[in-house]
């Protein structure tokens, strides 16, 4: 049944004339197309106001510098969780961009093999910044970590979304 209606779309996505490939992201269609994954994508990750779901090209290696670009402010550190791959890649990407990056937790010293517990955010970071699970190394984090009042982005890559708790 879902098939069927996916494949009838193709053709004619609900009644433009046109496939879901060649409607406008200008266009209602579209709109309709976003806001109903924004909403699905709240409501399956149980996500508060607070949240904004964004759906941004270029994949996760993109965002480890579009994350500091926009989220790091002049003179206030960075905080980071290292939990493995993805995680010192989005670091070093921060470090390119010369941010006071502050890893304030790693698993480094046992080859990423679990997430670390103990860390305080600096009270005066940009962001806190960890991956949710680290494909590679096999890790993941049951809840996300505590953050206070401090921005919490979590690179969620391997599910192919990114979150940004803006308070």
């Amino acid at each position: 049944m879902v098939l069927e209606e996916i494949q009838g779309e193709l053709l004619d996505f609900q009644g433009s004339g046109m496939s879901i490939m060649e409607v406008s992201h200008r266009s209602k269609w579209f709109d309709n197309v976003i806001n109903e994954a924004v909403e699905r994508t709240g409501r399956l990750l149980n996500l508060g106001d607070d949240f904004h779901v964004l759906f941004i090209q270029g994949g996760a290696s993109l965002q480890f510098c579009m994350i500091p670009m926009n989220l790091g402010s002049e003179g206030k550190p960075v905080d980071y969780i290292n939990t493995g791959t993805w995680s010192t890649k989005a670091i070093k990407e921060a470090d390119i961009q010369k941010k006071d990056v502050r890893v304030i937790a790693s698993s480094e010293d046992k080859g990423f093999s679990y997430i670390p517990r103990d860390f305080t955010v600096d009270e005066d970071a940009s962001y806190l910044h960890f991956t949710s699970n680290n494909t590679i190394k096999g890790t993941q984090w049951t809840e996300f970590p505590e953050s206070g009042k401090i921005p919490l982005v979590c690179d969620m890559s391997s599910y192919h979304v990114e979150i940004y708790n803006v308070r």
